[in-house]
């Protein structure tokens, strides 16, 4: 049957439409070589960081993004949210209300709690680290200046307790196998200052099950002479921790970023800030007060993806959100908002979103939000004037935040990575 001209134009419509629609639709996987990837340590750009101003947008690396709220029907209260960890099925976390460690499915519903707050053989001391284990069978506590962590099946039960004799200096823990963990340690002077001086050691290390060291990352004052002045104006925060691809990406004060696995600590990312004053000095790193306010600094966490590789520095009072390209090598940034930090949430027309937690995969991130804090941030008109690639995500969230309570508990924002393309 011949084709007229209108059935042409019509059949030219809809084929455009379909193609628009495509490219609104979740970006494709696209087959990458891996080796085209730059092999570690990265060397990160500063300079042309800070020239190459961008928008970095959540929609190009995530898929999606989901909000849920934590024990809805309230039978547990949470407070605060100090530490969460996350699985693909389960979310841990210490909360500010009971001190305890708890478990919540991944809709928020409350499952169980851990132990009980005390100075018992079974106990643990408010703001312990824990941990759970790779496979997600074990949660492990470690009682807070104890010397010694509590091992529980992840339904609740109380399983045994280990001696584990590190540093009183401990401040968080992952297990990254069944045989090892990966310990974090803090040093504050005000507080510590009558230990301090001789427990100067390392800013992380691995350690076997009963606290033998495997590997190191020396601290810079190590060995170092400090009057007992300068002692009480040491703050030396514990390196923070993610994880990628089933290691650990730690980022400790000064201009080093490292990949850890089970067996060895190893440069990932070296900073390289060219004649762009910073931090780097001891005593601009570590002594409070000594360092000029206007000298950048990476802060705070490292969030890598399979190509990309993102975190805060902070020059002055201003805020900003580098990405590090681990293909072409090069980097961009984005000034932001310290009030409204973190990636453009362009997916749903959220508030901007930057997570502090991950899965082992490292392909699912998460962060919480105080519910009055986030229904403020997410009004109708913000939500009116936003932009979305996907209007029904955006509808999705206005359905959230109108059934969101102010005193609610806390919201968990949960972004889906797109997967690797190899």
């Amino acid at each position: 049957m011949e084709t007229t001209k209108s059935q042409m134009i019509l059949l030219t419509v809809i084929f455009l439409m379909l193609l628009q629609s495509s490219c609104l639709q979740k970006k494709p996987n696209q087959k990458i070589d891996k080796n085209v990837l730059k092999p570690y340590p990265h060397i990160i750009n500063m300079s042309e960081g800070f020239k190459n101003a961008s928008q970095i947008k959540l929609s190009d690396i995530a898929d999606s993004i989901d909000y849920i709220v934590l024990s809805k029907d309230k039978q547990e209260l949470i407070g605060e949210i100090s530490k969460i960890q996350f699985t693909n099925e389960y979310i841990y976390l210490r909360n500010s209300k009971s001190h305890f460690i708890m478990r919540f499915d991944i809709t928020g519903r409350y499952l169980n709690s851990y132990g009980s707050i005390g100075r018992g053989p079974t106990e643990y001391l408010p703001g312990s680290p824990f941990t759970t284990t790779p496979n997600d069978d074990k949660l492990i506590i470690f009682k807070s200046t104890m010397d010694s962590y509590l091992t529980f099946h992840t339904n609740g039960d109380y399983l045994y307790s280990k001696n584990f004799p590190v540093s009183r200096t401990l401040f968080d823990s992952r297990s990254i196998s069944d045989s090892t963990f990966l310990c974090t340690f803090i040093y504050v002077g005000s507080v510590m200052k009558d230990y301090i001086l001789n427990s100067i050691n390392c800013s992380a290390g691995i350690f076997d099950l009963n606290g033998n060291q495997v590997e190191l990352i020396d601290h810079p004052l190590k060995n170092k002479e400090i009057s007992e002045s300068n002692i009480r104006n040491i703050v030396s925060m514990a390196p923070s921790i993610t994880y990628f691809d089933n290691r650990i990406v730690l980022m400790p004060e000064g201009d080093t970023i490292y990949e850890i696995d089970s067996k060895s600590i190893s440069k990932g990312y070296i900073a390289d800030w060219g004649n762009i004053p910073h931090k780097k000095t001891n005593e601009e790193l570590y002594l409070r007060g000594a360092s000029s306010s206007n000298n950048a600094s990476i802060w705070s966490l490292i969030l890598e993806t399979y190509d990309r590789t993102f975190f805060r520095v902070l020059r002055g009072n201003e805020n900003y959100l580098f990405e590090y390209n681990k293909i072409t090598g090069t980097t961009r940034s984005m000034k932001s908002d310290p009030y409204n930090f973190g990636f453009i949430n362009d997916l749903d027309g959220g508030a901007n979103i930057y997570p502090y937690y991950n899965n082992r995969a490292g392909d699912i991130w998460i962060s919480s939000e105080d519910s009055y804090n986030f229904k403020e941030k997410h009004s109708q008109e913000f939500l009116n004037e936003s932009i979305a690639v996907f209007p029904e995500m955006k509808e999705k969230l206005k359905t959230f935040v109108n059934n969101l309570k102010h005193d609610d508990n806390p919201v968990i924002e949960i972004v889906y990575l797109r997967k690797h393309p190899f």
